[in-house]
């Protein structure tokens, strides 16, 4: 039974990393964590042009300015449990452990210091978390280094932290192509297992590659603005990040798209990337927002919530927060399951998701419900769905609020007209146990959708005989019609058993 079944007390991640310094603080455990308050502060801790080995000065008190306030506001949001993770800036610098002295003293906050595979570890756990059975090679680049996983089937089978970092590829070699190509090889050379993600995707993580897709996004007028599941095919990517890794500050600032503390060290991530898709011989990259912070939540779950699909618990929350009668999605799918027996691969799992969250929209005007939910799904944040799937729930549910929704260019651009045709039927099922139902629990199973000879039929059991009306009618022939069906309405004294 898919039931809510978060905790409410709050718990908070801080990331100390070598670019930015962020808190995100969760509501409580929950299977598809959504922060109820995320906050970056770009210190550039690892920004260390002289080369001295220790942490940048200016970052040091930024960073621990923001960890004042941090902490602070930990106290205010009566938070129960908070962990401050260091990650390669903090260990790899000289007077990183006096950084942590102070911040000690200054805001009585313990920062722990992780190793490179404890990095790795978490990051991958991010990963997963989104897709218990993800396959092929995670890479989280960072600041100060860059961490790679093998994934097999949602299990870490090898990892590695290698000294390939963004920021610290640009402070050592800025420009000086031949030197920084020649370490990032050396560090590559290191890793004898590279060629195990052949044909497998780069699962690619960390804020300099997500600069990237955002990069891709606003240049190619991509009609999705969510980083989270951008899936390129290795040529693509690699030509761009070929074309990225070349370019100087001043043609990537007028480019647009991307952070401005970011554009410095850019062209050494796509360099990175670029080299690492050679070695891999990646079947594609798809860009992860999960990583460290998500690796951490999913870690302290209890292994029951672990199980848990973290789409159907994001749709959960997604209707609790915002459904008149949200306990009615599951009730739905069943009613609707005989008229769709056979779903090919994930389209049963996305059925049900637009089941949970069908009455998203009961609120907005009625002209405007269907292009309204369809954009809060097509960008909500939270949801770990591919960009194809995403559009594909997010067309469904703009069908169940009106009879010829069209979409718009994502639809018409990731969608086939087979797949438009399959959300539309979805959308229209939805649309008639709604009107049906009233959205109400406890209605509906004292009805049924039964297909017999080019045939829809609505059998309602004789105590629900007054459910029937003109619009109910009206409704199921419309949805008898995109099946190629006749319609009927019958009145039986016993229903058919499931």
């Amino acid at each position: 039974m898919l039931t809510d079944q978060r905790v409410s007390n709050r718990i908070a991640i801080i990331d100390v990393g070598s670019n930015s310094v962020r808190l995100v603080v969760f509501d409580g455990m929950t299977r598809a964590p959504a922060p109820i308050f995320n906050e970056k502060v770009m210190c550039g801790l690892g920004r260390d042009p002289e080369n001295t080995g220790r942490l940048n000065p200016e970052g040091v008190e930024m960073a621990t300015a923001a960890l004042r306030r941090f902490a602070r506001l930990l106290r205010a949001m009566k938070v129960t449990r908070v962990d401050i993770l260091a990650t390669a800036a903090v260990r790899a610098a000289s007077d990183g452990k006096a950084f942590c002295d102070r911040v000690h003293a200054e805001t009585g906050l313990t920062v722990k210091v992780i190793d490179g595979l404890e990095e790795a570890r978490l990051s991958a756990f991010g990963v997963i978390s989104g897709d218990r059975r993800a396959t092929g090679i995670m890479g989280d680049i960072g600041g100060g280094s860059l961490e790679l996983v093998l994934l097999e089937e949602g299990e870490i089978k090898k990892s590695v932290s290698v000294p390939l970092g963004a920021m610290r590829l640009h402070a050592v070699f800025g420009a000086d192509r031949a030197r920084l190509e020649a370490e990032v090889k050396t560090h590559l050379d290191t890793v004898d297992w590279l060629h195990e993600g052949a044909d497998k995707p780069l699962i690619a993580v960390g804020g300099s590659w997500r600069s990237i897709a955002k990069l891709y996004i606003a240049q190619e007028n991509y009609p999705i603005s969510v980083v989270h599941n951008l899936t390129m095919p290795r040529a693509e990517i690699a030509e761009l990040t070929h074309i990225i890794s070349q370019q100087s500050r001043v043609s990537l600032d007028k480019v647009g798209g991307v952070s401005k503390r970011r554009i410095d060290s850019l062209p050494h991530a796509g360099l990175v990337m670029n080299m690492l898709l050679e070695r891999m011989q990646a079947k594609e990259v798809v860009f992860s927002s999960h990583g460290l912070r998500e690796g951490w939540m999913y870690e302290a779950l209890p292994e029951e919530l672990r199980e848990r699909d973290p789409l159907l618990d994001a749709c959960l929350s997604f209707a609790e927060d915002g459904e008149r009668f949200h306990q009615h999605g599951e009730e739905l799918y069943r009613w609707s399951a005989p008229i769709f027996r056979e779903q090919p691969g994930n389209l049963g799992r996305l059925r049900l998701a637009a089941c949970i969250i069908g009455d998203v929209g009961w609120n907005e005007h009625p002209d405007y419900r269907a292009i309204q939910s369809y954009n809060r799904i097509l960008h909500h944040p939270y949801l770990d769905l591919n960009h194809h799937d995403r559009v594909f729930l997010a067309y469904t549910i703009g069908s169940r609020y009106t009879g010829n929704f069209k979409g718009d260019e994502s639809s018409d651009r990731l969608l086939d007209d087979d797949t438009r045709s399959i959300g539309r039927l979805y959308g229209h099922a939805i649309r008639l146990g709604h009107t049906l139902s009233g959205g109400v629990e406890g209605i509906l199973p004292g009805t049924a959708l039964v297909l017999e000879d080019k045939v829809l039929i609505l059998q309602l059991h004789k105590d629900f005989a007054a459910l029937n009306g003109e619009v109910v009618e009206q409704r199921l022939s419309k949805l008898a019609k995109l099946m190629d069906c006749e319609s009927q309405v019958v009145i039986v004294d016993q229903l058919p058993q499931p």
